[in-house]
């Protein structure tokens, strides 16, 4: 039984398009954190081994404080770390894979499917790089000689269309005990193709609102024909999609939603339900210290006469009439129920859509 750290997808140095100068510069830097924290995880779990499945740069232009960064974190891992570079960074001849000096615990697999056997640890390590963003690596097979067969791969078992597909057959019959994948940005944990167990961590620091919340690594437990995984989140702002129903007080119902939570995040609100036109540029500036970031969306409707068609005489008049007439009774739910009926009547999903 072996226990694996695995993660993939940093991004080092991407350009955070969508925040401002400031705003990225600083979520570049907290990018170059996240090594020093693999190190602290592979550590505090008493990992064997590091399985790094790619894009840990974002392009094959990098930063030199990001490679001290990286290459700071992986040394100070202290055990063996294994890399299969991605798309977004492959062992391309200029990649800084090639260029740059890595700490001796740190083997990179910059070809083929090839592997690194470690007697002592009774665990045989398979790999193979990218050798272009649209060139990408192919899963092999594993030798069958007792030894436990992990395998580290920048692929995707989700999407067949695209070039980096790596089939559930084709990871069935390679003869790993365990395959640790990258490229998809959220996190899976271990799934089974055969005899085989995989997953992927996701991207480990969100960049935008289509890598909403945690992202972390993977504690992989490996045996053979076992695999327990367990996500293991990151501290640090994250992107947050929330929704208010925009009322008679669209800046209360935003203030509440946000509340103290997201503080440190970069928000999305979207107003809904009825209400007057909003000044969504207003109630940005109003609530901007509520979060790190904050957008509104508007996506309310104009409020309706509710009890227009009361007392018309047709079963959509009656109905409207009995609920007016509880809701001048002070029933709380009266109103809510005669826009649900109409909604209902008229065909759409919700009051307000």
């Amino acid at each position: 039984m072996r226990k694996l750290l695995h993660g993939a997808d940093f991004h080092m140095d991407s350009p955070f398009s969508g925040l401002t100068p400031e705003a990225a510069l600083e979520r570049r830097r907290q990018q170059r954190l996240l090594p020093g924290l693999l190190a602290e995880h592979c550590l505090r779990q008493r990992c064997d081994a590091v399985v790094l499945a790619g894009d840990l740069f974002d392009s094959a232009r990098v930063t030199p404080e990001s490679v001290e960064a990286l290459a700071a974190g992986l040394e100070a891992c202290a055990v063996p770390v294994f890399i299969a570079p991605g798309n977004h960074d492959p062992a391309a001849e200029l990649s800084p894979w090639r260029k740059n000096c890595w700490p001796g615990n740190v083997h990179i697999f910059l070809g083929g499917w090839e592997a690194v056997t470690m007697e002592t640890l009774g665990l045989r390590v398979w790999g193979a790089a990218f050798q272009g963003a649209a060139e990408p690596a192919k899963l092999g097979r594993a030798a069958a000689d007792g030894l436990l067969e992990v395998g580290v791969l920048h692929g995707d078992p989700v999407y067949p269309a695209l070039p980096e597909t790596v089939t559930r057959e084709a990871i069935a019959e390679s003869g790993l005990q365990y395959l640790a994948l990258g490229h998809i940005h959220r996190p899976q944990l271990p799934l089974r193709a055969g005899h085989t167990w995989y997953a992927w961590p996701g991207v480990a620091m969100g960049r935008g609102f289509d890598e909403t919340g945690e992202h972390g690594f993977l504690a992989v437990t490996v045996s053979d024909g076992d695999c327990r995984g367990e996500f293991l989140p990151l501290p640090g702002p994250q992107y947050v999609e929330l929704e208010a129903v925009a009322g008679d007080d669209p800046f209360r119902a935003a203030a509440e939603a946000i509340g103290q939570a997201h503080r440190d995040d970069f928000v999305r609100l979207t107003l809904t339900g009825e209400a007057a036109a909003v000044d969504t540029e207003a109630l940005r500036r109003a609530l901007e210290r509520c979060c790190r970031s904050l957008t509104v969306l508007d996506e309310t409707v104009p409020p309706r006469a509710l009890w227009d068609e009361a007392g018309t005489g047709s079963l959509r008049g009656i109905a409207l009439s009995r609920l007016e007439a509880a809701c001048h009774n002070g029933d709380g739910a009266a109103a809510d129920a005669a826009r649900y009926l109409l909604a209902a009547l008229e065909g759409r999903d919700a009051p307000w859509s």
